[in-house]
């Protein structure tokens, strides 16, 4: 879709608002939410806030305005008013209309974005992980705290329900002492193949897209949704739907602070294509010496875990509880007797709810997943992922963030920013 043709797109959509306006009264309170990217998980989240009575889409932007058309008549069919559509997000930052930013970009956009957005006094939504490197993560809390923004990362378990449940009865001592945290992610992923560079698409800023990454030609293979397994913009299936795992563990696990020790190893198997990232990754954190989080990602075809492909095991004293998708149960005893559990219970939007709630009270205590727990999590799924590049175990210092007169692994704490896409040192 061109320009032109989005844009008569967009203006048909206008024909219907009387009656969505007579099924929609306005929000006049609502906190007024600009959706940057709206591609995949941005759609949901585009149909979350605009079925919300205490927000209002305004604000629909995406690099490729070929995205856009479907998220406003989403929005527009919800809220009954018509958002407009914006192609750089740096206007979205100098709009003075738009409260809030919910941001579901590839990865290596989040950080940028959400420090932005808290210098122009918007607070954000931030879909996981919250950042491309570690450094970055810990520049998005310091603009949170700096500028008082609200921001809320978007790994939802710490919003539901029967996820609660099963944490509170490992904090209570289910288990007893706990020793060890699996998280899994076993998601099949098929071979990308191998497509030639081409020429922009129609409708697409490929230099915005870019960003802060290096240029580099346009190439399909590298877009929407495939970008995930390229080091320029992804973070491996371990940061792209690991991350929700390793927020659980280290949830479960009761840890508030980054890992000492970390070895990881894998590769990738059997395909002969354009990935760049592993596809089979084994990686463990030593905390303290007593406890230990290993973290699986098997994209292959595989078994799964006591039923479980993606989700977590806490191992204790007492037995095990396994934590899937949807369900949670306890195995007591040498006899591994089946204890306390729960399914699926509670409001798919709860997690956004409790975004807009702690907006219009300016209280980021109330947030289930403060910016700062988004880092910790983020960081462990990075800290993986460098143990994995450099090939061998690493010793971390989590004070200071830096890998102790490892100069090779420091590397990797940053990145060289493209201008003007850069990162301040200091927000």
């Amino acid at each position: 879709m061109d320009r032109r043709l989005f844009l008569r797109e967009a203006a048909g959509l206008a024909a219907g608002a009387p009656a969505l306006l007579a099924q929609n009264p306005p929000r006049t309170d609502a906190v007024r939410i600009a959706c940057i990217g709206v591609k995949g998980r941005g759609m949901r989240l585009t149909r979350s806030f605009s079925s919300a009575k205490d927000s209002l889409v305004t604000t629909i932007c995406d690099v490729d305005l070929n995205v856009c058309g479907p998220a406003v008549k989403i929005a527009e069919e919800r809220q009954g008013t018509k958002p407009k559509v914006v192609q750089d997000l740096r206007r979205v930052m100098d709009d003075k209309e738009v409260d809030a930013v919910a941001i579901a970009t590839p990865d290596h956009w989040h950080a940028l974005a959400a420090v932005w957005a808290c210098q122009a006094g918007k607070d954000v939504y931030l879909e996981k992980p919250i950042s491309h490197n570690i450094s970055e993560g810990r520049r998005v809390v310091e603009a949170a705290r700096k500028y008082k923004r609200i921001v809320q990362v978007g790994t939802g378990s710490r919003s539901t329900i029967w996820v609660q449940q099963a944490i509170d009865f490992l904090h209570r001592g289910g288990l007893g002492k706990i020793y060890m945290a699996k998280a899994l992610c076993y998601k099949r992923r098929k071979s990308i193949g191998r497509l030639p560079d081409g020429p922009v698409p129609a409708g697409v800023d490929y230099d915005l897209w870019l960003g802060p990454a290096p240029r580099r030609p346009f190439n399909p293979n590298r877009f929407h949704y495939n970008w995930h397994w390229f080091w320029d913009y992804g973070t491996t299936d371990m940061g792209n739907q690991g991350v929700h795992q390793m927020e659980i563990a280290r949830w479960g696990l009761g840890k508030t602070e980054l890992p000492r020790k970390i070895h990881g190893t894998g590769g990738k198997y059997l395909y002969d294509d354009d990935q760049e990232t592993p596809n089979t990754q084994l990686t463990t954190f030593e905390f303290d010496g007593k406890v230990l989080l290993v973290f699986e990602v098997r994209g292959l075809l595989t078994n799964d875990e006591k039923e479980i492909k993606i989700g977590n095991i806490f191992f204790g004293e007492k037995g095990y509880v396994t934590l899937g998708t949807s369900s949670w149960q306890a195995y007591l005893g040498e006899e591994a007797v089946p204890g306390p559990g729960g399914r699926e219970v509670g409001d798919p939007d709860a997690h956004f709810h409790n975004f807009l709630a702690a907006v219009k009270a300016r209280d980021p205590g109330l947030l289930r997943c403060d910016i700062l727990q988004g880092h910790l999590s983020s960081a462990l799924c990075h800290l993986g992922n460098i143990s994995y590049r450099t090939g061998r175990k690493l010793t971390f210092d989590p004070k200071t963030e830096t890998f102790p007169g490892d100069p090779e692994a420091n590397a990797y704490l940053t990145r060289n920013y493209r201008v003007p896409f850069v990162l301040p040192a200091r927000v």
